[in-house]
């Protein structure tokens, strides 16, 4: 297997996989929650599934740019800030949470897409000067990193509200 399509498994299998192991993906840590519940902020200084849901996806969709050497659109991407959290505004039902953790699975998916047609020399490729990500396969290892740690901070929500449990 190419060091390419072994870090795009990397960032699909820590994101989306179903066979049970010492980690729970993005997907598992999403799933069976309804709109209100993923829309629910447990605690003063913490984020609602949903919140961190959609930054995931900005945070992948603004990876996926820079790797191909394009601008990142902060605000066209949702965070106006540019910071990567897009604005909570009001939760918009059961199709608009279904819609936003569509769209950050679809999001992680045509990542992968990208950096399995990569090649060793194009993953090692630098991408800007100065960054402490400066190639594509330092930025990839760094969005693996950055998925794993909210899909910790998902559980942890979960967690507080005794959401956790019963999805297992």
């Amino acid at each position: 297997m190419s060091a390419s399509n072994h870090t795009a498994e990397a960032l699909d299998l820590l994101f989306t996989s179903t066979t049970p192991g010492w980690f729970s993906p993005f997907t598992e840590a999403t799933a069976g929650l309804t709109a209100a519940q993923a829309a629910t902020v447990p605690a003063p200084h913490f984020n609602s599934v949903w919140a961190v849901v959609n930054h995931v996806c900005y945070w992948q969709k603004a990876t996926l740019r820079q790797l191909q050497g394009l601008p990142v659109d902060s605000a066209a991407l949702g965070s106006a800030d540019g910071s990567g959290w897009p604005a909570v505004g009001e939760a918009s039902g059961e199709a608009g949470w279904q819609a936003a953790r569509k769209a950050a699975l679809e999001a992680n998916a045509e990542l992968v897409r990208y950096v399995a047609g990569l090649s060793e020399a194009e993953l090692d490729t630098g991408i800007s000067d100065g960054e402490s990500w400066n190639t594509r396969r330092h930025l990839v290892y760094s969005m693996i990193a950055h998925n794993s740690y909210h899909t910790c901070e998902i559980t942890t929500i979960r967690h507080m509200q005794g959401w956790w449990f019963d999805a297992m």
